[in-house]
């Protein structure tokens, strides 16, 4: 009997031990530029990395990733290039897993912050926005295709406190494609 306790205790304590999954990503975020006026709704991609520790259940989640965008406007002869970097920070829970799929919920924060290089008529200026944070919730899917390697792609809401947007422009929808990775033996 002391075996077989023993025995369900360690079988009990490898399913439920934490994993770090570390997963590249690729990202479209449709979002709200503010410059130059007038604002307006535009798409990003994005190229990052996502981090996640835990257990299928309840796991932290970190993602960090960058995009570069650059706009011109013949008209007033300017060039706006944007670089923004963002973090977000959160959780993500798979309450639905099989041997093949998987469906997952996340939330948590996102800082958000943006560097303007502008260039009017031959004049260089830079500018630096500030740093916003933004609550975000969403939900994906995550498709086995070996034991080593899978694809996710989730749909993310992001709510934008960075400006005074009418109620329609004040979210952020991200999609994301990631893939996870395992080495080692399982």
């Amino acid at each position: 009997m002391r075996k077989l306790i023993l025995t369900l205790s360690i079988l009990s304590f490898n399913s439920l031990a934490a994993e770090l999954k570390i997963e590249p990503v690729y990202s479209i975020e449709t979002t709200r530029r503010e410059y130059p006026a007038p604002p307006s709704q535009i798409t990003r991609t994005y190229l990052g990395v996502n981090a996640l520790y835990g257990v299928p259940m309840a796991s932290a989640e970190l993602e960090l990733a960058q995009s570069t965008y650059t706009d011109t406007y013949p008209s007033t002869n300017t060039e706006v290039t944007s670089i923004v970097r963002r973090a977000m920070l959160g959780i993500r829970s798979y309450p639905i897993t099989s041997q093949y799929f998987g469906f997952f919920v996340r939330a948590g924060a996102r800082a958000k912050q943006e560097n303007l290089d502008i260039k009017e008529n031959g004049d260089s200026r830079k500018e630096e926005k500030p740093v916003y944070i933004d609550p975000y919730a969403g939900a994906g899917l995550t498709v086995a295709l070996a034991n080593n390697f899978a694809l996710n792609g989730s749909a993310t809401l992001v709510q934008n406190n960075s400006s005074d947007a009418d109620a329609e422009d004040r979210y952020d929808v991200q999609y994301t494609l990631s893939a996870t990775l395992r080495f080692g033996n399982r």
